[in-house]
This record gives C-alpha cells, sequence and structure tokens, in this order.
C-alpha cells in the first residue's frame, strides 16, 4: 500500500518506524488528547507492530504518514478494528501541527478505505476538547453521532458512509 500527496506519502508502517514513532509518542502535547501518557520506546514499539498485524488480519491498520521531501516520520492515520466498529485515527508530531497534514492525509486515506478497502462506514472518536481533530472530522463529511464519555475524557463519535 502505497498512497501519496503533493506532500506526503502514507504507507505501512515499518518496525524500522519504532524508533521515529516513539519520538511522537513521548510528547504529552501530542497525547494529550488520548489519556494525556506519553509512550516509552517498548510501548511505541507495541503500537508499532499491532498495526502490522492488523495489515495481515483485516488488510488495514494505522499508516505511516511521511513528508514526501525528506520521507521524515511526522505520524499516522489510518482504519482499527475496535469492539465499537471500526475506528479512523490520525496522530501527528507537533511541528506538523497547523499546516494543513492531517488533513491532507485523512483525505486520501478515507478515500483509499472506501474505494479500495470497500469499507462502509468508519468512525471518527475525539476529545470535546480537541478542535483540531473535529475541524478534520468535519471537513471530511464526518456526521455527529453522540457525545459521550470515553475513558473518562467527555467525547464526541462521528461517523462515515460512503453517501455521507
Amino acid at each position: 500500500m502505497l498512497l501519496q500527496t503533493n506532500r506526503l506519502i502514507i504507507e505501512h508502517f515499518k518496525d524500522s518506524d519504532i524508533p521515529d514513532w516513539a519520538k511522537i509518542e513521548s510528547d504529552a502535547d501530542v497525547r494529550r488528547f488520548i489519556d494525556g501518557k506519553v509512550l516509552s520506546i517498548v510501548e511505541a514499539g507495541e503500537y508499532v507492530e499491532m498495526n502490522i498485524r492488523q495489515y495481515q488480519t483485516h488488510g488495514y491498520g494505522r499508516y505511516a504518514v511521511r513528508l514526501k521531501e525528506n520521507r521524515k516520520l511526522i505520524g499516522m492515520c489510518g482504519f482499527l478494528n475496535e469492539p465499537y466498529g471500526i475506528d479512523f485515527g490520525y496522530r501527528y508530531s507537533k511541528d506538523s501541527w497547523g499546516k494543513g497534514l492531517g488533513f491532507e492525509a485523512a483525505k486520501v486515506v478515507l478515500e483509499y478505505g472506501f474505494s479500495e478497502l470497500g469499507l462502509e462506514k468508519v468512525l471518527g472518536l475525539t476529545a470535546e476538547q480537541n478542535y483540531g481533530s473535529i475541524r478534520i472530522l468535519e471537513k471530511l463529511g464526518f456526521k455527529f453521532e453522540e457525545k459521550f464519555l470515553f475513558n473518562d475524557t467527555k467525547a464526541f463519535k462521528y461517523f462515515f458512509t460512503g453517501d455521507s
């Protein structure tokens, strides 16, 4: 799997991404709306490995997002099977925020999910105060479904179908 935009390359995570992913996940600001806990290199490695297994098991997972100019890993975007459905998620290094890269990656990954993977419905969960994430979901055409409590955090659930 390889997707490209004007500025990005999106592909499967590899074991060699673990150190760079660990740097991203060691920033408390990056993880502020997830659980606020930074990940160790071992935990970051487990996350990358889990995604590699998801590619094999489900044909998708979260994908590595890289800058095209230098192939630097700046985050992830993609799908995960969760008990509540197929979760569409993304997370990026702080130095990539505010440049439209999150939306750029999310748009092409979402299109890939529906056109190539045959997904019919995905969910986007976000903390109520994560305005950047909410903006991306709404700009993509996700529809608000409900407010709920997720890991003791007030959150919103959005959904997207091929005809949303």
